[in-house]
Protein backbone atom coordinates (compact mmCIF):
# COMPACT_ATOMS: atom_id res chain seq x y z
CA UNK A 1 0.00 0.00 0.00
CA UNK A 2 2.82 2.66 0.90
CA UNK A 3 4.76 1.73 -2.75
CA UNK A 4 1.41 1.60 -4.31
CA UNK A 5 0.51 5.26 -3.10
CA UNK A 6 4.29 6.91 -3.71
CA UNK A 7 4.29 4.98 -7.48
CA UNK A 8 0.42 6.84 -7.99
CA UNK A 9 0.27 9.62 -6.03
CA UNK A 10 3.97 11.24 -5.37
CA UNK A 11 4.30 14.37 -7.97
CA UNK A 12 7.97 14.05 -8.98
CA UNK A 13 8.65 11.23 -7.83
CA UNK A 14 11.02 9.98 -9.94
CA UNK A 15 12.83 13.28 -10.18
CA UNK A 16 15.67 12.81 -8.00
CA UNK A 17 15.51 8.74 -8.31
CA UNK A 18 15.32 6.71 -11.09
CA UNK A 19 12.59 3.55 -11.39
CA UNK A 20 15.08 0.98 -11.18
CA UNK A 21 16.82 2.52 -8.13
CA UNK A 22 13.27 2.80 -6.50
CA UNK A 23 12.55 -1.03 -7.37
CA UNK A 24 15.66 -2.31 -5.80
CA UNK A 25 15.60 0.16 -3.24
CA UNK A 26 11.72 -0.45 -2.40
CA UNK A 27 12.66 -4.57 -2.88
CA UNK A 28 15.89 -5.09 -0.82
CA UNK A 29 13.62 -3.13 2.40
CA UNK A 30 10.26 -4.99 1.64
CA UNK A 31 12.44 -8.43 2.11
CA UNK A 32 13.86 -7.53 5.41
CA UNK A 33 10.38 -7.58 6.73
CA UNK A 34 9.68 -10.03 9.08
CA UNK A 35 6.26 -10.28 10.73
CA UNK A 36 7.28 -9.83 14.35
CA UNK A 37 9.41 -6.92 13.43
CA UNK A 38 8.89 -4.31 16.21
CA UNK A 39 6.49 -1.70 14.71
CA UNK A 40 9.14 0.76 15.18
CA UNK A 41 11.86 -0.56 13.11
CA UNK A 42 8.90 -1.15 10.16
CA UNK A 43 8.47 2.53 10.54
CA UNK A 44 12.21 3.60 10.50
CA UNK A 45 12.82 1.39 6.89
CA UNK A 46 9.37 3.56 5.20
CA UNK A 47 11.10 6.45 6.66
CA UNK A 48 14.13 5.57 4.81
CA UNK A 49 12.63 4.68 1.80
CA UNK A 50 10.59 8.00 1.49
CA UNK A 51 13.96 10.03 2.66
CA UNK A 52 15.73 8.39 -0.44
CA UNK A 53 12.88 9.98 -2.65
CA UNK A 54 14.63 13.42 -1.75
CA UNK A 55 11.45 15.58 -1.55
CA UNK A 56 10.76 18.15 1.17
CA UNK A 57 7.58 17.87 1.19
CA UNK A 58 7.65 14.07 2.33
CA UNK A 59 6.39 13.03 5.86
CA UNK A 60 5.86 10.29 7.39
CA UNK A 61 4.30 9.57 11.33
CA UNK A 62 3.28 7.51 13.83
CA UNK A 63 0.58 8.80 16.69
CA UNK A 64 1.37 6.23 19.15
CA UNK A 65 5.37 6.02 18.37
CA UNK A 66 5.73 9.78 18.25
CA UNK A 67 3.51 11.42 20.50
CA UNK A 68 5.83 14.37 22.10
CA UNK A 69 4.56 16.83 24.08
CA UNK A 70 4.58 19.69 21.76
CA UNK A 71 4.88 20.79 18.38
CA UNK A 72 8.24 21.23 18.30
CA UNK A 73 9.76 17.99 19.98
CA UNK A 74 6.38 15.77 18.26
CA UNK A 75 9.42 13.00 17.38
CA UNK A 76 10.11 12.18 20.45
CA UNK A 77 7.98 9.59 22.43
CA UNK A 78 6.80 11.19 25.96
CA UNK A 79 7.84 8.07 28.07
CA UNK A 80 11.23 7.44 26.61
CA UNK A 81 14.14 9.17 27.95
CA UNK A 82 16.14 11.09 25.21
CA UNK A 83 19.53 13.41 25.29
CA UNK A 84 18.57 15.71 27.23
CA UNK A 85 20.85 18.72 25.26
CA UNK A 86 19.25 20.96 22.93
CA UNK A 87 21.75 21.56 20.30
CA UNK A 88 22.46 23.81 17.31
CA UNK A 89 24.63 23.11 14.02
CA UNK A 90 26.76 26.13 13.13
CA UNK A 91 27.97 25.34 9.39
CA UNK A 92 27.71 21.09 10.40
CA UNK A 93 29.46 21.74 13.35
CA UNK A 94 27.59 20.23 16.63
CA UNK A 95 26.74 22.93 19.89
CA UNK A 96 25.33 22.62 22.85
CA UNK A 97 22.64 25.80 23.11
CA UNK A 98 20.83 24.67 26.68
CA UNK A 99 22.07 21.82 28.92
CA UNK A 100 18.77 20.38 30.29
CA UNK A 101 20.65 17.54 32.01
CA UNK A 102 21.59 16.57 35.27
CA UNK A 103 25.11 17.10 34.81
CA UNK A 104 26.21 20.76 35.38
CA UNK A 105 29.66 20.37 34.23
CA UNK A 106 28.51 20.50 30.73
CA UNK A 107 29.13 24.40 29.48
CA UNK A 108 26.75 25.87 27.40
CA UNK A 109 28.46 26.61 24.14
CA UNK A 110 30.66 23.88 24.17
CA UNK A 111 31.23 21.38 20.58
CA UNK A 112 30.28 17.71 20.39
CA UNK A 113 32.61 16.17 18.70
CA UNK A 114 31.45 12.97 18.96
CA UNK A 115 29.05 10.57 20.70
CA UNK A 116 30.00 7.18 22.40
CA UNK A 117 32.95 7.28 20.14
CA UNK A 118 31.11 7.98 17.06
CA UNK A 119 31.87 11.40 15.37
CA UNK A 120 29.31 13.60 15.32
CA UNK A 121 29.62 13.93 11.70
CA UNK A 122 29.30 9.80 10.72
CA UNK A 123 26.32 10.64 13.21
CA UNK A 124 24.67 13.40 11.03
CA UNK A 125 25.15 11.54 8.20
CA UNK A 126 23.93 8.33 9.41
CA UNK A 127 20.62 10.35 10.36
CA UNK A 128 20.53 11.75 7.13
CA UNK A 129 19.58 9.26 5.29
CA UNK A 130 16.59 9.38 7.46
CA UNK A 131 15.27 12.98 6.85
CA UNK A 132 13.12 14.99 3.95
CA UNK A 133 14.94 17.43 1.65
CA UNK A 134 14.98 18.44 -2.00
CA UNK A 135 17.37 17.32 -4.25
CA UNK A 136 20.67 17.90 -2.74
CA UNK A 137 19.64 20.13 -0.42
CA UNK A 138 21.29 19.27 3.04
CA UNK A 139 20.48 22.74 5.11
CA UNK A 140 16.89 21.79 5.73
CA UNK A 141 18.25 17.99 7.26
CA UNK A 142 20.24 19.90 9.76
CA UNK A 143 17.91 22.17 10.59
CA UNK A 144 15.35 19.27 11.36
CA UNK A 145 18.45 17.44 13.45
CA UNK A 146 18.39 20.22 15.82
CA UNK A 147 15.36 22.33 15.59
CA UNK A 148 13.06 19.51 15.82
CA UNK A 149 14.80 17.18 17.85
CA UNK A 150 15.43 14.74 15.48
CA UNK A 151 19.00 14.10 16.18
CA UNK A 152 17.78 12.97 19.62
CA UNK A 153 15.09 11.08 18.48
CA UNK A 154 16.91 9.47 15.70
CA UNK A 155 20.02 8.73 18.13
CA UNK A 156 17.87 6.60 20.47
CA UNK A 157 16.22 5.07 18.07
CA UNK A 158 18.92 4.04 16.00
CA UNK A 159 21.46 3.91 18.90
CA UNK A 160 19.85 3.34 22.16
CA UNK A 161 21.03 3.70 25.52
CA UNK A 162 20.46 4.90 29.11
CA UNK A 163 23.45 7.42 28.80
CA UNK A 164 26.19 9.20 26.56
CA UNK A 165 29.95 9.29 26.36
CA UNK A 166 30.41 12.68 24.52
CA UNK A 167 33.73 14.13 23.44
CA UNK A 168 33.39 17.68 23.93
CA UNK A 169 35.61 21.12 23.34
CA UNK A 170 34.37 23.05 26.40
CA UNK A 171 32.97 26.97 25.77
CA UNK A 172 35.89 28.98 25.09
CA UNK A 173 38.39 26.11 25.62
CA UNK A 174 40.86 24.22 23.69
CA UNK A 175 41.53 20.69 25.34
CA UNK A 176 38.92 17.86 24.70
CA UNK A 177 37.29 16.22 27.39
CA UNK A 178 34.27 13.72 27.91
CA UNK A 179 31.29 14.01 29.90
CA UNK A 180 28.53 11.06 30.73
CA UNK A 181 24.93 12.27 29.98
CA UNK A 182 22.23 10.48 31.35
CA UNK A 183 18.73 10.13 29.23
CA UNK A 184 15.82 12.02 30.24
CA UNK A 185 11.57 12.51 29.52
CA UNK A 186 10.82 14.66 27.04
CA UNK A 187 9.08 16.28 30.02
CA UNK A 188 12.04 16.57 32.33
CA UNK A 189 14.21 18.33 28.99
CA UNK A 190 10.68 20.95 28.77
CA UNK A 191 10.97 21.36 32.84
CA UNK A 192 14.60 22.56 32.73
CA UNK A 193 14.76 24.68 29.65
CA UNK A 194 12.25 26.40 31.67
CA UNK A 195 14.31 26.83 34.61
CA UNK A 196 17.22 27.54 32.85
CA UNK A 197 15.64 30.03 30.75
CA UNK A 198 12.31 31.32 31.73
CA UNK A 199 10.73 30.39 28.54
CA UNK A 200 8.43 27.08 27.21
CA UNK A 201 10.55 25.39 24.76
CA UNK A 202 7.33 25.08 22.17
CA UNK A 203 7.43 28.93 22.23
CA UNK A 204 6.33 30.35 18.95
CA UNK A 205 7.44 34.32 17.92
CA UNK A 206 4.47 37.03 17.00
CA UNK A 207 2.99 36.02 13.59
CA UNK A 208 4.06 39.59 12.41
CA UNK A 209 6.42 41.99 13.90
CA UNK A 210 8.10 45.86 12.65
CA UNK A 211 10.58 47.54 14.73
CA UNK A 212 12.45 50.53 14.03
CA UNK A 213 15.77 49.29 14.40
CA UNK A 214 17.93 52.80 13.31
CA UNK A 215 16.55 56.16 12.88
CA UNK A 216 19.57 57.94 11.61
CA UNK A 217 19.93 54.78 8.62
CA UNK A 218 16.21 54.62 8.54
CA UNK A 219 17.12 50.89 9.03
CA UNK A 220 13.69 48.87 9.69
CA UNK A 221 13.56 44.87 10.77
CA UNK A 222 10.35 43.01 9.59
CA UNK A 223 9.94 39.66 11.08
CA UNK A 224 7.75 37.28 9.53
CA UNK A 225 7.51 33.96 11.77
CA UNK A 226 5.42 31.83 9.30
CA UNK A 227 3.35 31.79 6.15
CA UNK A 228 1.03 29.84 7.97
CA UNK A 229 -0.82 31.88 10.35
CA UNK A 230 -3.26 29.03 12.11
CA UNK A 231 0.24 28.60 13.62
CA UNK A 232 -0.02 31.57 15.54
CA UNK A 233 -3.38 33.20 15.01
CA UNK A 234 -6.46 31.25 14.26
CA UNK A 235 -7.57 33.25 11.30
CA UNK A 236 -5.93 34.49 7.38
CA UNK A 237 -7.64 37.70 8.39
CA UNK A 238 -5.80 38.41 11.23
CA UNK A 239 -2.88 38.50 9.41
CA UNK A 240 -3.83 40.66 6.28
CA UNK A 241 -4.81 43.34 8.96
CA UNK A 242 -1.14 42.90 10.74
CA UNK A 243 0.46 43.45 7.42
CA UNK A 244 -1.67 46.25 6.46
CA UNK A 245 -0.94 48.46 9.58
CA UNK A 246 2.69 47.40 9.59
CA UNK A 247 3.40 48.67 6.15
CA UNK A 248 1.65 51.55 6.93
CA UNK A 249 4.17 52.01 9.89
CA UNK A 250 7.14 51.45 7.82
CA UNK A 251 5.92 54.06 5.14
CA UNK A 252 5.51 56.75 8.81
CA UNK A 253 9.09 55.52 9.67
CA UNK A 254 10.27 56.41 6.36
CA UNK A 255 12.52 53.31 6.24
CA UNK A 256 15.12 53.53 3.27
CA UNK A 257 16.97 50.28 4.08
CA UNK A 258 14.44 47.29 5.64
CA UNK A 259 15.79 44.07 7.06
CA UNK A 260 12.86 40.90 5.95
CA UNK A 261 13.62 38.04 7.77
CA UNK A 262 12.00 34.86 6.90
CA UNK A 263 14.36 32.82 8.97
CA UNK A 264 12.66 29.27 10.23
CA UNK A 265 10.24 29.95 7.73
CA UNK A 266 9.26 26.81 7.05
CA UNK A 267 6.16 27.93 4.30
CA UNK A 268 2.92 27.50 4.51
CA UNK A 269 -0.34 29.41 2.65
CA UNK A 270 -1.16 31.68 -0.18
CA UNK A 271 -0.03 34.74 2.35
CA UNK A 272 3.27 34.39 1.09
CA UNK A 273 2.19 35.56 -2.49
CA UNK A 274 0.07 38.91 -0.29
CA UNK A 275 3.68 39.73 1.14
CA UNK A 276 5.29 39.95 -1.87
CA UNK A 277 3.09 42.77 -3.26
CA UNK A 278 3.65 44.88 -0.54
CA UNK A 279 7.02 45.20 -2.19
CA UNK A 280 6.36 44.72 -5.96
CA UNK A 281 3.08 43.61 -7.96
CA UNK A 282 3.03 39.89 -9.33
CA UNK A 283 2.39 40.48 -12.85
CA UNK A 284 0.00 38.07 -15.06
CA UNK A 285 1.47 34.67 -16.37
CA UNK A 286 4.63 35.25 -13.79
CA UNK A 287 3.77 32.16 -12.07
CA UNK A 288 3.47 28.73 -13.30
CA UNK A 289 2.05 27.05 -10.24
CA UNK A 290 2.36 23.50 -9.28
CA UNK A 291 -0.30 21.91 -11.64
CA UNK A 292 1.20 18.16 -12.61
CA UNK A 293 -0.20 14.86 -11.18
CA UNK A 294 1.78 11.63 -11.09
CA UNK A 295 -0.80 9.67 -12.64
CA UNK A 296 -4.80 9.68 -13.25
CA UNK A 297 -5.76 6.86 -10.29
CA UNK A 298 -5.40 6.23 -6.87
CA UNK A 299 -5.81 2.87 -6.35
CA UNK A 300 -4.98 3.12 -2.31
CA UNK A 301 -7.90 5.93 -2.31
CA UNK A 302 -10.07 4.17 0.73
CA UNK A 303 -6.90 4.68 2.72
CA UNK A 304 -6.05 8.64 2.34
CA UNK A 305 -7.38 10.22 5.04
CA UNK A 306 -10.92 12.42 4.20
CA UNK A 307 -11.37 15.77 5.86
CA UNK A 308 -13.80 18.75 4.57
CA UNK A 309 -11.56 20.40 2.46
CA UNK A 310 -10.24 17.15 0.55
CA UNK A 311 -13.19 14.70 0.42
CA UNK A 312 -15.77 16.20 -2.52
CA UNK A 313 -12.78 16.49 -4.66
CA UNK A 314 -11.50 13.50 -3.92
CA UNK A 315 -14.89 11.67 -4.44
CA UNK A 316 -14.60 13.66 -8.04
CA UNK A 317 -11.31 12.58 -8.73
CA UNK A 318 -12.64 8.87 -8.39
CA UNK A 319 -15.55 8.72 -10.25
CA UNK A 320 -13.78 10.77 -12.96
CA UNK A 321 -10.37 11.88 -12.92
CA UNK A 322 -10.71 13.63 -16.02
CA UNK A 323 -13.25 16.00 -14.94
CA UNK A 324 -10.47 17.45 -12.89
CA UNK A 325 -6.99 16.92 -15.11
CA UNK A 326 -6.04 16.53 -18.60
CA UNK A 327 -3.43 14.20 -20.27
CA UNK A 328 -0.89 16.57 -22.38
CA UNK A 329 0.29 15.80 -25.31
CA UNK A 330 3.92 14.59 -23.67
CA UNK A 331 2.03 12.41 -21.92
CA UNK A 332 1.73 13.99 -18.40
CA UNK A 333 -1.23 14.82 -15.76
CA UNK A 334 -2.08 18.52 -15.45
CA UNK A 335 -5.34 19.85 -12.93
CA UNK A 336 -7.81 22.24 -15.16
CA UNK A 337 -6.87 25.79 -14.58
CA UNK A 338 -9.52 26.18 -12.44
CA UNK A 339 -8.00 24.44 -9.75
CA UNK A 340 -4.76 26.29 -9.97
CA UNK A 341 -6.03 29.71 -10.57
CA UNK A 342 -4.74 30.62 -7.14
CA UNK A 343 -1.42 30.14 -7.93
CA UNK A 344 -0.98 31.55 -11.10
CA UNK A 345 -3.02 34.92 -10.68
CA UNK A 346 -1.77 38.32 -10.69
CA UNK A 347 -1.28 40.55 -7.82
CA UNK A 348 -1.53 44.35 -7.81
CA UNK A 349 0.57 46.48 -5.79
CA UNK A 350 -0.63 47.09 -2.11
CA UNK A 351 -1.60 50.69 -1.20
CA UNK A 352 1.72 51.44 1.11
CA UNK A 353 4.00 48.94 0.12
CA UNK A 354 7.73 49.42 0.83
CA UNK A 355 9.94 50.70 -2.40
CA UNK A 356 13.47 50.93 -0.46
CA UNK A 357 16.59 48.53 -0.43
CA UNK A 358 15.69 45.09 1.00
CA UNK A 359 18.26 43.04 2.97
CA UNK A 360 16.37 39.80 3.14
CA UNK A 361 17.57 36.98 6.10
CA UNK A 362 17.37 33.50 5.36
CA UNK A 363 18.69 30.11 7.21
CA UNK A 364 18.21 26.36 6.26
CA UNK A 365 14.48 26.23 8.04
CA UNK A 366 13.35 28.76 5.25
CA UNK A 367 11.68 26.43 3.09
CA UNK A 368 8.73 26.25 0.60
CA UNK A 369 6.16 29.08 0.93
CA UNK A 370 8.85 30.87 2.99
CA UNK A 371 11.56 30.28 0.28
CA UNK A 372 8.93 30.98 -2.69
CA UNK A 373 8.60 34.37 -1.00
CA UNK A 374 12.40 35.05 -0.70
CA UNK A 375 12.94 33.72 -4.73
CA UNK A 376 9.80 35.40 -6.13
CA UNK A 377 10.89 39.10 -3.94
CA UNK A 378 14.31 38.56 -5.61
CA UNK A 379 13.26 38.32 -9.04
CA UNK A 380 10.95 41.26 -8.89
CA UNK A 381 13.04 43.30 -7.22
CA UNK A 382 15.72 42.98 -9.41
CA UNK A 383 13.59 43.16 -12.58
CA UNK A 384 12.90 46.21 -11.30
CA UNK A 385 16.19 47.69 -10.89
CA UNK A 386 15.53 47.88 -7.52
CA UNK A 387 18.10 46.65 -4.26
CA UNK A 388 17.83 43.19 -2.60
CA UNK A 389 20.64 41.31 -0.53
CA UNK A 390 20.29 37.69 0.71
CA UNK A 391 22.15 37.34 3.74
CA UNK A 392 22.55 34.51 5.60
CA UNK A 393 23.10 30.92 4.64
CA UNK A 394 21.56 28.52 1.72
CA UNK A 395 17.87 27.77 2.50
CA UNK A 396 16.02 25.26 2.76
CA UNK A 397 15.34 24.66 -0.86
CA UNK A 398 17.28 23.01 -4.23
CA UNK A 399 17.48 25.78 -6.67
CA UNK A 400 19.56 24.03 -9.29
CA UNK A 401 17.26 21.39 -9.54
CA UNK A 402 14.72 23.38 -11.12
CA UNK A 403 11.70 21.45 -9.84
CA UNK A 404 9.24 21.16 -7.05
CA UNK A 405 6.39 19.37 -5.45
CA UNK A 406 4.54 21.17 -2.30
CA UNK A 407 1.07 22.77 -3.02
CA UNK A 408 -1.84 20.41 -2.33
CA UNK A 409 -0.80 16.90 -0.45
CA UNK A 410 -3.02 13.91 1.19
CA UNK A 411 -2.48 11.77 3.83
CA UNK A 412 -2.57 7.70 3.74
CA UNK A 413 -2.63 5.83 6.97
CA UNK A 414 -1.44 2.49 6.52
CA UNK A 415 -4.58 0.18 7.66
CA UNK A 416 -2.58 -2.42 9.67
CA UNK A 417 0.33 -0.11 11.56
CA UNK A 418 -1.61 2.88 11.71
CA UNK A 419 1.62 5.18 10.05
CA UNK A 420 0.33 8.31 8.36
CA UNK A 421 2.41 8.86 4.52
CA UNK A 422 2.14 12.59 3.80
CA UNK A 423 2.57 12.53 -0.02
CA UNK A 424 2.66 16.02 -2.31
CA UNK A 425 0.81 15.34 -5.34
CA UNK A 426 1.53 18.16 -7.24
CA UNK A 427 4.40 19.66 -9.01
CA UNK A 428 6.03 21.51 -11.24
CA UNK A 429 9.37 23.17 -12.80
CA UNK A 430 11.73 21.41 -15.13
CA UNK A 431 11.45 18.24 -16.89
CA UNK A 432 15.17 17.24 -16.40
CA UNK A 433 16.38 18.23 -12.75
CA UNK A 434 20.15 20.00 -13.06
CA UNK A 435 19.40 20.64 -16.64
CA UNK A 436 20.78 24.52 -16.44
CA UNK A 437 23.59 26.35 -14.80
CA UNK A 438 24.20 26.14 -10.75
CA UNK A 439 21.85 29.01 -9.25
CA UNK A 440 23.63 32.19 -7.16
CA UNK A 441 21.11 32.50 -5.08
CA UNK A 442 22.71 34.01 -1.24
CA UNK A 443 24.89 37.38 -1.42
CA UNK A 444 26.22 36.82 1.73
CA UNK A 445 27.06 33.83 3.63
CA UNK A 446 27.21 34.77 7.38
CA UNK A 447 27.15 31.68 9.65
CA UNK A 448 26.68 33.04 13.67
CA UNK A 449 29.09 32.07 15.81
CA UNK A 450 28.39 30.10 18.68
CA UNK A 451 29.53 32.98 21.31
CA UNK A 452 26.64 35.31 19.41
CA UNK A 453 24.04 32.73 19.98
CA UNK A 454 24.50 32.14 23.84
CA UNK A 455 24.33 35.52 24.46
CA UNK A 456 21.51 36.30 22.49
CA UNK A 457 23.52 38.06 19.46
CA UNK A 458 21.79 38.34 15.89
CA UNK A 459 24.65 37.97 13.87
CA UNK A 460 22.76 38.66 10.74
CA UNK A 461 21.22 41.77 11.42
CA UNK A 462 24.39 43.00 13.18
CA UNK A 463 25.99 42.31 9.59
CA UNK A 464 23.80 44.51 8.06
CA UNK A 465 24.73 47.25 10.57
CA UNK A 466 27.62 47.69 9.79
CA UNK A 467 27.28 47.02 5.84
CA UNK A 468 25.36 50.65 6.44
CA UNK A 469 27.66 52.03 7.97
CA UNK A 470 30.86 50.90 6.31
CA UNK A 471 28.78 51.82 3.27
CA UNK A 472 30.38 48.90 2.08
CA UNK A 473 27.04 47.93 -0.31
Amino acid sequence: MFRASLLEMHAGLHWFITPQRFDVLFDSVYNSLTDNSPKEQFFLKLKYCMASLKHGHDGIWSEDLQNGLNYKMGVLPKNRKHLPLIITYLDQRLFVLNNCSSNTNLINGSEILSINGISTKQLSQEFSNYLFSNGRNTNFKYKQLDFYFQFQYLLQALHPSESYSLEIIPFGKKKKEIMVIDTELPQTIVDNYKKNTGNHLDTWGDLLSYKLLDEKEKLGYLKIETFSPWRVKKDTLTYENLLSKIFLEIKKDNIKNLIVDVRNNEGGDDTWQLTTSYFRAIPKGSQSGLPYLQSDKYTQIKYIVKNDENKDLLALFDANPYAMIDKTKEGKYKLKSVYTEHDTNEKPLMPNAYSGKVYLLQNGLTFSAGFAFAAKLKELIQKDSGYIKIIGEDNGDDMDAGVGSGGWSLTVKLPNSNIHVNIPITGGGLDTPYSTKPVKFLDYKVIPTISDKINGVDTEVEFVKKLLKTNKI
